[in-house]
């Protein structure tokens, strides 16, 4: 046979087998002479340089076949002697390393080879530790030239994502490159998996979750992860196989199973992720011991938000979790979200020890949310035990504790101790004289009060008196969220209505379901009129019975309403919906919806959910859309409409300029869908809804707030307020258990909602000694010893996708450094640029105006970049 060729029926069985492993393409393919490292004689062999890969084939008497299969992510070391080149593994099989050897006569060969696997390697491993960098043994006059380094867009994530999902023989989806493209267009930072086409369900669309993990490990573009399970579906587990005939998972659905858990072992290499949110994973026990075990390992981990919200969480790995947690001791936690994931009390009293131990957290943690956990008496002591460890040092904003079964009288004592608290949601716990008492101490103790829930808290009217007189007492509390509903406190109206007369500093008042009559309603209505002067919400679902319409009461308070209306123009949102049994007549809706049409010009918000409306009172809802011009957001579902009343809602909407928003009506469309006889009438309900849609969306943005959304921090703290400042902005009020960020479209359906990282790859492997070397890639950025003599650099002109300033440092000084970028700036921003072309200049703009700041812990300097990126690129 002649070696001294490439034959076309060798070329096939190449391109048949690349074709085996997604994103592979050949770039060197030569006959040479090769063998294991377990073998002792060199035979001829095709090797092939894959853009990941490197193969060995050989030409048997019969057939042809893959000898070898080596993935760049296996290769640890490459020694050149003569002319072999020795290729190690990472992977040692019963003690004897492993790899093959390639020799050749021809050094211009085994030179481009060498040169292929630097570029190639390079390129897949960028910010990868040193530990993890391919190390080359050879002169180096014997190694070519390399092109200069490209990082690609969100710190070279697409490469390293192509890389592996070749490395576990899976497809990669071009949905996600998609989606991380229009991150970066967007200049958005926060990683959302869930709004991935192919996340939900089953579909052709699929891709392996546990991929895109891992394609993170090392990324320094993204600062928070958030997941969905809600968003999950089929039957897989997360962790794919690696190797294997590939295949397709075409029909495989993406599952919630280990979700944490996969997220946990990013934790621990990963140094720029500040925020995970993982939530509504409700399928599986989600384990929670990878995340503390990486908090334990990972002292360069950055994370300060933790929201692992409705969740099933493994109560046997709580001890871990909780250990991960007393370790963080080098930066803050500003925020933990362990709502509705049944804790139970023994957790609870883990978690608070681990917090007692941990003296940092007293002076950073702002947000804790524990919702539907089990404190009992056990987990109420130790709550209580922190509370008094962290009196004199706190900065706690925002406490919820929803349906916990609390021992107030053990905790109250030591909640005055919470002088910053602007939040405090105690509701579903049934409170007793003596945990009153306790409460009304921390009201008159309070300085930052601005939201307070004891709704479903078997209050009484007594209670609520003694309530609302401390409240006003406190010159403090200026402005309140008040939430009091589903509590007996108007079995004495006299004694309600007095109440209200002290809720002069109320913001909002959500006073739903508690039953009352009409008549006492009016007296409530007239009180908050007279007294509430600021007032911008009122809430009064569920609060009127169907019984009384054949009253005049009913009337009479749809015109003390009214009067409420024209008196308080401060109020902004107004929320009169009911339920199966309480709620408002057509009879009296329709009065009201026309003074609305004809006079009002203040309200903004309106909910009239649960009415049992029916088409009959379309028509004056859509009077009221065509001539009010100030109402942004009507919720009208649940009131029996039919298609009809959708046409009629889209003619309306024709000459409607200002409402931006109506919450999807999907128990109505249900309702219809089922109704209707033919596909055409269906198609006919999807088409009315979409217009509806768009016209709102034509009109403007609508978001809603959620209470529980935190950004990400853009700072670390280390002490008390060290930073300058919290950057929490939440919105009080509201029940716990939530922690996603409900923006979205106007139509829309209502949910509840061990080794230090390398920052930086080296320009290739450069040696200044003429004799052998071992080089890298670079060494890790955020080494102890590199950061204890690091001055900080000047500006560089294109840090952004290029954070290799320590390896040119040590090199060739800043001012080298400072050259080498400006000279590339321009290169690799037209190679980001033919992404998108059209959006080229925009592009531009946002990478001009990008900034981020990174402090380090207590023993390191700050780094500082990304400053006036592409600054020269006219």
């Amino acid at each position: 046979m002649n070696y001294e060729i490439v034959m076309d029926e060798h070329q096939k069985f190449i391109d048949e087998n690349l074709k085996n492993f997604y994103g592979e393409h050949k770039h060197f393919v030569e006959w040479m002479d090769s063998r294991s490292l377990a073998s002792k004689r060199f035979k001829k062999r095709l090797i092939v340089i894959g853009e990941y890969r490197i193969l060995s084939v050989k030409k048997g008497k019969v057939s042809i076949s893959l000898n070898k299969n080596i993935h760049f992510y296996d290769i640890a070391d490459i020694i050149v002697v003569e002319d072999t080149i020795e290729i190690r593994q990472k992977q040692v099989i019963k003690g004897d390393q492993i790899g093959i050897l390639i020799k050749s006569k021809q050094k211009e060969s085994l030179q481009m080879i060498l040169k292929l696997l630097r570029e190639k390697i390079r390129n897949i491993t960028h910010g990868f530790p040193s530990t993890s960098q391919l190390r080359i043994n050879a002169n180096e006059s014997y190694l070519l030239p390399i092109q200069e380094k490209v990082i690609g867009i969100a710190d070279n994530f697409i490469e390293t994502y192509k890389a592996q999902s070749s490395y576990k023989n899976n497809e990669p989806s071009t949905e996600v490159i998609r989606l991380v493209e229009k991150y970066v267009q967007d200049c958005c930072r926060e990683f959302d998996l869930s709004k991935c086409p192919g996340f939900e369900g089953k579909s052709e669309l699929n891709f392996q979750i546990d991929t895109v993990i891992s394609s993170l490990n090392y990324n320094g573009y993204f600062n928070s992860i958030i997941i969905n399970g809600n968003s999950c579906g089929g039957s897989t587990n997360i962790g794919g196989s690696g190797g294997g005939s590939g295949g397709g998972n075409s029909s495989i659905g993406v599952n919630q199973k280990g979700l944490v858990e996969k997220v946990g072992e990013l934790l621990s290499t990963n140094c720029c992720v500040r925020k995970i949110s993982i939530f509504n994973c409700k399928d599986d026990d989600q384990v929670l011991s990878t995340i503390g075990t990486s908090l334990i390992g990972n002292q360069f981990n950055l994370l300060q938000v933790i929201d692992l919200h409705s969740n099933h969480l493994n109560q046997s790995t709580f001890q871990t979790f909780a250990d991960g947690i007393e370790t963080m001791t080098h930066h803050s936690l500003r925020y933990l979200n362990l709502s509705d994931c049944n804790l139970s009390s023994r957790s609870v009293e883990i978690l608070f020890n681990s917090f007692c131990k941990n003296s940092k957290i007293s002076t950073s943690l702002e947000y804790l949310n524990l919702s539907y956990s089990k404190f009992d008496e056990v987990g109420s002591s130790s709550f209580t035990s922190w509370l008094a460890k962290i009196k004199d040092d706190n900065v706690l904003k925002f406490l919820y504790l929803t349906n916990c079964n609390l021992n107030l009288i053990v905790i109250g004592a030591q909640l005055r101790n919470l002088p910053l608290l602007r939040v405090l949601d105690i509701s579903n716990n049934r409170l007793e004289r003596t945990e009153i008492e306790e409460l009304i101490a921390f009201i008159k103790n309070s300085r930052a009060l601005e939201s307070l829930n004891i709704s479903n808290c078997s209050l009484n009217h007594d209670y609520f008196l003694y309530i609302c007189n401390t409240l006003n007492k406190n010159e403090y509390i200026k402005h309140l969220d008040l939430n009091v509903s589903h509590n007996q406190i108007s079995k004495s109206p006299s004694i309600f209505v007095s109440a209200l007369e002290f809720l002069t500093m109320v913001n909002s008042l959500n006073l739903s379901h508690i039953p009352i009559t009409y008549k006492t309603l009016i007296r409530v209505v007239d009180s908050i009129r007279i007294y509430c002067k600021n007032i911008r919400e009122l809430i009064l679902d569920a609060c009127f019975s169907h019984s009384n319409d054949k009253s005049h009461d009913g009337i009479d308070f749809i015109n003390e309403l009214k009067q409420f209306l024209r008196e308080r123009e401060s109020l902004k949102s107004l929320s009169i919906g009911g339920d199966n049994s309480n709620y408002l007549s057509p009879k009296l809706v329709i009065p009201l919806i026309e003074y609305l049409t004809n006079e009002n010009g203040t309200l903004e918000q309106l909910n009239i959910q649960h009415s049992h409306l029916g088409d009959s009172v379309m028509p004056y809802i859509a009077n009221l859309l065509e001539r009010n011009s100030t109402l942004k957001s009507l919720s009208l579902d649940r009131n029996y409409f039919t298609i009809n009343s959708f046409q009629t809602l889209l003619l309306s909407l024709q000459n409607n300029h200002t409402l931006l928003n109506i919450p999807f009506p999907s128990y109505d469309f249900e309702k219809i869908l089922i109704t209707l006889p033919t596909a055409q009438k269906k198609s006919l309900l999807f088409n009315l809804l979409y217009r509806i849609q768009s016209i709102l969306e034509e009109n403007g943005g609508w978001r809603i707030p959620d209470p529980h959304f935190y950004p990400v921090p853009t700072s670390l703290t280390t002490g008390n307020n060290t930073s300058g400042g919290s950057n929490l902005q939440l919105l009080g009020g509201g029940s716990g258990g939530s922690g996603s960020n409900s923006g979205g479209s106007n139509l829309q359906l209502q949910q509840r909602p061990s080794s230090p990282t390398s920052s930086s790859s080296g320009s290739g492997y450069r040696s200044k000694s003429p004799t052998p070397v071992t080089t890298s890639y670079g060494s890790s950025a955020y080494s102890q010893q590199h950061y204890d003599n690091l001055s900080l650099p000047p500006p560089p002109v294109d840090n952004y996708y290029n954070n290799n300033y320590y390896q040119n440092e040590s090199e060739g000084g800043d001012d080298d450094y400072y050259n080498h970028q400006q000279q590339s700036s321009q290169q690799k921003y037209q190679n980001r640029a033919t992404l998108s072309p059209t959006n080229r200049n925009q592009q531009q703009q946002q990478y001009q105006n990008r900034n981020q700041r990174i402090e380090l812990t207590d023993s390191f300097v700050e780094a500082v970049d990304h400053l006036n990126d592409e600054e020269n690129l006219d």
